[in-house]
């Protein structure tokens, strides 16, 4: 089996999804089911931009994990930095993609690569074993602590999600802000997919870390089983 670093899978994981996350926005065929939520928020509070409403979104879920494992872990700290770093990512990948034509069948392909790309991003975010962003730590915690497929966890956060997002627009915004069929179809499909990619990349590599620091992280990252 080939090697694959974790700290490479940790940061092609940071790229993909903030890249994947702006496609979809650019695509209005709806975000992905966790940033529909920041979406709407960033349009009820509009001071606040999207990438950093993502952030603030994130920290509380962190909060929520803690709640549930009831293991504060330092790699937390890190997680909520590197939250902060993705929202920033997040802003930038929005200003480049307003230049891109928005004809229907560039949409599609927006939207389609954004589903592979933020599905792939999360199955390498989980491989990566070090701190992750909150939505990330929050399903891989999760999973783990319950002992329980990340495709099960992954699903149900979406639903609830969704099901927020949509209450929390109708009601502020008086219409459907950034949950659309996409987001739907997200919903029910993003959970197989990184299934799906974790299967696969499991079958292919083999995941370790090729520094001190990395291993002192992934260390610092372990949760245990409930």
């Amino acid at each position: 089996m080939k090697t694959f670093y974790k700290e490479v899978a940790f940061g092609t994981a940071m790229f993909t999804n903030s890249l994947a996350i702006s496609l979809l926005v650019k695509s209005v065929f709806g975000v992905s089911t966790l940033s529909s939520l920041p979406l709407v928020l960033s349009g009820i509070f509009s001071f606040i931009s999207f990438g950093m409403m993502n952030f603030l979104v994130q920290s509380v879920l962190l909060l929520i994990l803690i709640i549930i494992t009831r293991q504060p872990k330092v790699a937390y700290i890190f997680s909520f930095i590197i939250g902060f770093i993705f929202g920033l990512m997040v802003d930038g990948f929005d200003i480049v993609t307003a230049f891109l034509p928005s004809t229907f069948s560039f949409r599609i392909a927006y939207f389609f690569s954004g589903w592979i790309l933020i599905s792939l991003g999360g199955a390498l975010f989980i491989f990566s074993s070090l701190p992750l962003m909150p939505f990330d730590a929050f399903i891989r915690d999760v999973s783990a602590y319950f002992n329980v497929k990340v495709k099960l966890t992954k699903t149900i956060s979406d639903l609830l999600f969704v099901s927020l997002s949509v209450t929390l627009s109708l009601l502020f915004l008086k219409s459907l802000v950034g949950v659309g069929v996409g987001t739907l179809f997200m919903a029910f499909f993003t959970g197989s997919l990184t299934q799906t990619f974790l299967d696969l990349l499991n079958r292919n590599y083999t995941f370790k870390c090729f520094s001190k620091l990395g291993k002192r992280l992934e260390a610092l990252s372990a949760i245990k089983a409930h």
